[in-house]
């Protein structure tokens, strides 16, 4: 069985040239960053006047014409934060590596806790500033389109998103769009701008196709039921303690502020309307696992990079990425670290039960093997030959395979 699995993934592969694939792995050595472009102008929770900015992200010798948009925003819970954070930028970076035009946004930050008005009040009117920069920066991409589309992008392929805040504001962005949506609000949303905004760029759209929402959350999920077009990718920890991963409070220092609806929430809403969503579980994570240089955070971007792609590849490009056999909607994903590895590769995510991983060299021939129930495993690939390989694992009905190099 699980030779019949891996001949005819190879064939797949083959077929694909998934070392090589456009919009699935890395095809470009370098990125070319335009910095500090002003989207847009608006005034700050203070009243004060703010210019608004954001870089943009392009593969370095790309001859494609039309290209897909992704319009990212950093996180910082709507009081912090920056389009230049380590995060949002390596995001960028590896994104764009596969062919996408990245763009990274500030957008308007702060609450002011003496207002009078209570943190509810405060936090949705710095959400509802996002939303609208975030509106604003998407029409200044498309209309970079109609004049001239310097940046050469496709008008049908723009996804919003971001991390943490930025999946709150991305989310909103695309759902958020209805009169009787903005009632359910406690706060008067017309003297800040109304669901256009005034951020910049009238006239031109700020529709979507999809979301990627990394850690991010809705104030209702029920929001999502007139946009049943828009695509969402959610990756969410179950221990997040700053944004829930199902529905709980919103904290700031401590104080319950409002209500959010995370990734389990926004995917299980989705699915109930037959809304093409998809949901990757961090097991047993905190907010943001992938935040940061250790080794372990690092292996959690590698995840959410790759999770990130798949999604992007099957609405991109209308195919399914049968050689690294997605599974839709699936509750965990195998996570190897290092990979590239040298001597020792560590694998997590294992299906609860008994699982049995076997390893090949890309000829189909079977190096390693085995059968047990942990959820982790140690595989010694030191004695193995440098090159490319391909790890299966078989748990019931479910079926995973990675590709793994040793270098």
């Amino acid at each position: 069985m699980l030779k019949n699995i891996f001949t005819f993934s190879l064939l797949w592969a083959m077929i694909l040239n998934a070392d090589a694939q456009r919009y699935l792995k890395p095809v470009f050595d370098s990125v070319v960053v335009t910095p500090d472009i002003e989207y847009g102008f608006n005034y700050g929770f203070k009243g004060d006047s703010t210019k608004l900015f954001l870089d943009i992200y392009e593969p370095y010798g790309d001859t494609a014409v039309a290209r897909p948009l992704l319009v990212l925003a950093h996180g910082g819970s709507f009081v912090q934060g920056s389009r230049k954070a380590q995060d949002i930028t390596a995001l960028c970076q590896r994104l764009c590596k596969m062919g996408y035009v990245a763009v990274s946004i500030q957008y308007r930050l702060g609450v002011d806790i003496t207002s009078g008005k209570t943190l509810e009040q405060e936090f949705q009117q710095a959400v509802w500033r996002g939303t609208q920069d975030g509106r604003a920066a998407v029409r200044f991409m498309t209309k970079s389109i109609a004049m001239g589309n310097a940046y050469k992008l496709d008008p049908n392929q723009i996804y919003s998103g971001g991390i943490s805040a930025g999946g709150v504001l991305g989310l909103h962005l695309a759902f958020l769009d209805q009169p009787n949506e903005v009632a359910m609000l406690s706060i008067d949303t017309n003297i800040i701008g109304g669901i256009e905004g005034n951020s910049g760029n009238p006239g031109y759209s700020w529709k979507v196709k999809g979301v990627i929402s990394l850690c991010g959350a809705l104030a209702y999920v029920s929001w999502i039921n007139n946009n049943k077009d828009v695509s969402i990718c959610n990756m969410h920890g179950t221990m997040d303690a700053t944004v829930p991963y199902k529905t709980a409070y919103f904290k700031f220092f401590g104080a319950n502020v409002a209500l959010l609806q995370g990734g389990f929430s926004v995917d299980s809403a989705a699915q109930k309307q037959a809304i093409d969503t998809r949901l990757h579980t961090f097991e047993g994570a905190n907010h943001v696992p992938f935040t940061g240089i250790t080794a372990t955070q690092q292996m959690y971007m590698d995840t959410t990079v790759d999770y990130v792609a798949r999604y992007l590849y099957s609405h991109v490009t209308g195919l399914i990425p049968t050689a690294i056999l997605e599974q839709k909607n699936a509750r965990k994903s195998l996570l190897s670290y290092p990979n590239p590895a040298q001597t020792l590769l560590h694998v997590f995510g294992f299906e609860a039960g008994q699982s049995t991983w076997s390893l090949y060299d890309i000829q189909g021939k079977l190096l390693l093997s085995k059968t047990s129930s942990e959820l982790a495993e140690t595989i010694d690939v030191s004695v193995l030959p440098r090159g490319t390989y391909v790890l299966i694992t078989v748990c019931g009905d479910s079926t995973q395979q990675q590709k793994i190099v040793l270098n």
